[in-house]
């Protein structure tokens, strides 16, 4: 398990110390800044990290899907005018 090596940018992990899964977007040492399908991007250590388990990457696929519904979804009221408004 990598504690101080090199995490590839896309790789779905755990943070231990969020208990949150995420995907990584980039390392600066033995810093990760990590990333959720929401945009939601958060910084931890590498030694608080460890690849996510089959669970845990369902569970990242299931989130990507929400937002990319709720995503078009907004962007379709957005495009009709409701902007959120009751019809």
């Amino acid at each position: 398990m990598p504690w101080a090596a090199e995490w590839k940018p896309g790789t779905a992990v755990f943070d231990n110390g969020s208990q949150l899964v995420g995907v990584v977007f980039e390392q600066r040492g033995f810093m990760l800044r990590l990333q959720r399908p929401s945009g939601f991007r958060w910084d931890t250590r590498t030694k608080a990290v460890r690849p996510a388990n089959s669970r845990e990457q369902a569970q990242l696929r299931a989130l990507a899907k929400h937002n990319r519904r709720v995503t078009a979804a907004a962007a379709l009221d957005s495009a009709s005018g409701a902007g959120g408004r009751a019809r």
